[in-house]
């Protein structure tokens, strides 16, 4: 559990390697309309500890925003209310895909490395 009380799942896979799910899930779904109308027509779901019960209605929520781009708000709206293991839940990112503006080099911190105190 992180600072913001957000359950981080960490799992073993077969070789003791962890591996630390973030307690949100990661979606594209913001990007199916574009994806479709790019000819894109084959998508993977992956699931970690999704309630079973939750896992039909998940799947056909996805098969509905594909059939229909315009569902993609709806269905995103629904992500962020499914619950993990615990029973919480812990909402929807777009993660890794969220775009970011470089930030101007007087933002940053000087690394040790660099030798400079200050950046100005």
């Amino acid at each position: 559990r992180d600072s913001s009380g957000r359950d981080h799942l960490v799992l073993a896979d077969m070789g003791c390697r962890n591996t630390v799910f973030s307690a949100q899930a990661q979606s594209a779904l913001q990007f199916v309309p574009r994806l479709v109308a790019a000819g894109l027509r084959h998508f993977r779901i992956e699931l970690v500890d999704e309630p079973a019960d939750l896992v039909v209605p998940l799947v056909q929520a996805y098969a509905d925003a594909l059939a229909d781009p315009q569902q993609t708000r709806r269905v995103w709206n629904s992500l962020r209310n499914i619950p993990d293991a615990n029973g919480n839940a812990q909402g929807v990112t777009l993660g890794s895909l969220h775009t970011r503006n470089e930030r101007e080099r007087s933002q940053m911190k000087p690394t040790k490395a660099s030798g400079l105190n200050s950046l100005d």
